[in-house]
């Protein structure tokens, strides 16, 4: 008989896990977007800006305090060039989204703000955001094409691209060399009695003994490294193993990843962790989608797929205990798929008349390549422009990383999550999915389950 999960006791973790929505990884600090602008209150702070200008000031929000010193260094110059002071305004993502709708409804929204793709369609259709195929014609052709798609709908472009995000694998090349796995020969295959994402993370994965799994005597208990990060990371795992398997997330605004194909590969994940003992216990990631992370900087994790949003964490927690390299996504029967998120800089359309002109300026100074080089150069996430990737790959490369895949994993995208109620089908759907993860639910009991309910939240 089906289960049916009723209570939504995890939904406490799922802002420390990184998955009540979508584009949390897109904050450059990752995870669920921390609240470091927020003065530890919960409130806005005025981050800075530019002064000097002598033609007014603009708003500009944002929700993540890494990004300021980069946006200050770009505003200085363009309130030199164009004479608008600009002034920064940090909300916390753990309130952005409850005090936007409000600031919009009361007319004290940013003359300019970050929106991510699971929001911004309800603000569109309620005529909040400027078009910006309106603003800067033909400029859609300077931006990174995923992140581009992503906030195209009916006819218009809804927000300047700023940064994006899309999936590769992080490996550990000691462990790697040690086990004899090559990263850039990983697949998976739910269909297949065993592959050789499963043969190469079996061959990670060392219990206290020493033992593999598999081996007689192997005691999942007492695991002092594993092999890869299955965990019910939509972005990171869900969405690009199901796009491999040939799933379909969602048609226009319904869920439909309750495919076979769909179902098939939600098992195989749940399966690494509890059939499998390669992954770790959903019991800890269903808490803390960060858990993986560490164990992958502690020397204790040989495969963690994620995406740019943890290299600076990474690069700082492995510092230089081992060397670590970067290889495309685990394909699968579809081959190589990556989530691409992006967030956007949207134009108030309800801003003062006297603001517009303001506003049609900063935002075509954000979406120039001189308007995002100080977030590339200061490695806070890849730029939108395509002509300013080149410094953030350079900024890495100076670390000693070829961060090069992640471009190349970007033009394999799966589906994002759009609509106007995106996060309430997440919110529906995604503790279901942490119920397959943990064993609770078989994905085919499960899986239809979450499709629903998270249809039925879309539809409010």
């Amino acid at each position: 008989m089906l289960r049916r999960i009723t209570r939504r006791t995890v939904l406490s973790s799922l802002a420390a896990a990184g998955l009540l929505t979508t584009a949390a990884a897109c904050s450059p600090s990752g995870g669920s977007g921390s609240g470091s602008g927020s003065g530890g209150d919960g409130t806005a702070s005025d981050a800075g800006g530019s002064t000097g200008g002598d033609q007014g000031t603009l708003t500009f929000r944002l929700w993540d305090q890494n990004a300021v010193p980069a946006y200050e260094e770009s505003f200085a110059a363009f309130t030199e060039a164009s004479g608008w002071n600009v002034s920064i305004d940090v909300v916390p993502w753990a309130d952005y989204w409850t005090q936007l709708p409000l600031d919009i409804a009361s007319g004290d929204a940013a003359d300019v703000y970050w929106l991510n793709s699971a929001n911004y369609v309800q603000l569109k259709d309620s005529d909040a955001l400027l078009d910006i195929n309106e603003v800067i014609p033909d400029g859609a052709a300077q931006w990174e094409p995923s992140v581009v798609e992503l906030y195209t709908r009916d006819g218009g472009l809804w927000g300047v691209p700023q940064i994006w995000d899309s999936i590769a694998l992080f490996y550990n090349a000691a462990l790697l060399e040690e086990a004899g796995v090559d990263p850039s020969a990983l697949a998976f295959d739910p269909a297949a009695a065993t592959d050789s994402l499963r043969d190469a993370a079996r061959a990670l994965t060392l219990d206290g003994a020493g033992l593999h799994p598999g081996e007689d005597g192997f005691d999942p208990d007492t695991r002092a490294q594993f092999g890869f990060n299955s965990q019910a990371d939509r972005q990171a795992i869900i969405g690009p193993m199901l796009a491999a398997n040939g799933a379909e997330w969602q048609s226009e605004d319904q869920y439909t990843f309750a495919s076979p194909e769909g179902i098939a590969a939600f098992q195989y994940m749940a399966d690494l962790i509890n059939v499998e003992n390669v992954a770790p216990s959903a019991a800890d990631t269903n808490e803390n989608g960060d858990f993986t992370r560490d164990l992958f900087t502690q020397g204790k994790l040989g495969l963690f797929q994620s995406g740019p949003y943890n290299l600076l964490a990474i690069s700082e927690g492995v510092a230089d205990s081992f060397e670590w390299a970067l290889a495309a996504p685990i394909a699968g029967p579809a081959g190589p798929k990556s989530l691409v998120h992006g967030v956007v800089a949207a134009g108030n359309a309800q801003a003062d008349e006297s603001q517009q002109q303001g506003i049609a300026e900063l935002l075509t100074w954000l979406g120039s390549k001189e308007g995002q080089l100080p977030l590339a150069e200061k490695g806070v996430s890849f730029p939108g422009h395509v002509e300013a990737q080149d410094a953030f790959i350079s900024f890495w490369e100076g670390k000693g990383v070829d961060v090069s895949v992640f471009v190349e994993a970007a033009k394999n995208a799966a589906e994002a999550d759009t609509g106007a109620r995106a996060n309430a089908g997440l919110t529906a759907a995604i503790p279901i999915f942490q119920e397959v993860f943990i064993g609770r639910l078989t994905a085919e009991e499960g899986i239809p389950q979450a499709q629903e309910e998270g249809n039925a939240a879309m539809a409010g």
